[in-house]
């Protein structure tokens, strides 16, 4: 499948979305909401290991085939602005910005990068500076879309190359190893899923944007109740 039926699959078909909301709704669960260590607990940030690099790939897909760079990144600011404020409570008071500023951050790297503007790089420093969710590394992985999105082998293994840099830095990080801080480099999972020919299917732009907000804001106030 080369860039250009890869755009037009993206056009007429949001299965994928579907797919990342709900994968992402079942990480966010599992994390929140059951306990850490059971067998349930793992299985469902597994399966969530699928969705972010599924809205990495639409980033780039969009950026790819928007009309209007500028109101698509105007967009995601102003959802990103919206999810800050459940966001917070959800990383319990942590200071942490939110997925949408991270795809933000790409896409204005996206156009740095076009350009030839070497302040691409500055991006990647900037998304962790500002703790940004996922940071550099989920910069880089829209980066990969954006350059590599026609060869799914090499998307796959740029990932997963990736995904263990990112994994082995927690290992530093935390000065000891536990299986689970690999858990992230499962991501190529998306892989397959992403480049499958799936049935033609429309749903709402606008639905994918707020369910971020809505779904973390619901899992904010069961978690408070409980």
């Amino acid at each position: 499948m080369n860039i250009n039926e890869m755009i037009q699959t993206e056009r007429r078909s949001d299965w994928l979305k579907i797919i990342a909301m709900v994968t992402m709704l079942i990480d966010h669960v599992g994390y929140y909401l059951v306990p850490s260590g059971t067998s349930i607990y793992m299985a469902m940030r597994v399966i969530g290991r699928i969705a972010f690099p599924i809205f990495a790939y639409y980033v780039a897909m969009g950026y790819k085939r928007t009309r209007d760079i500028n109101k698509y990144m105007i967009r995601m600011f102003v959802f990103a602005l919206i999810t800050q404020v459940p966001f917070y409570f959800f990383s319990h008071g942590q200071f942490y910005l939110n997925v949408m500023f991270t795809f933000f951050m790409a896409l204005l790297m996206l156009r740095l990068y076009e350009r030839k503007n070497l302040l691409w790089v500055v991006m990647l420093f900037i998304s962790d500076i500002l703790n940004m969710d996922y940071g550099a590394y989920g910069l880089l992985i829209v980066l990969i879309f954006y350059l590599f999105g026609e060869n799914r082998k090499k998307v796959f293994f740029l990932l997963l190359a990736l995904s263990l840099v990112y994994d082995s830095l927690k290992v530093l990080e935390y000065g000891h190893f536990h299986w689970t801080f690999y858990i992230q480099s499962l991501c190529v999972m998306a892989v397959p899923v992403i480049y499958c020919n799936f049935k033609q299917i429309r749903i709402n732009k606008y639905i994918s944007y707020l369910f971020y907000p809505v779904h973390i804001a619901i899992i904010v106030l069961i978690e408070k109740f409980l």
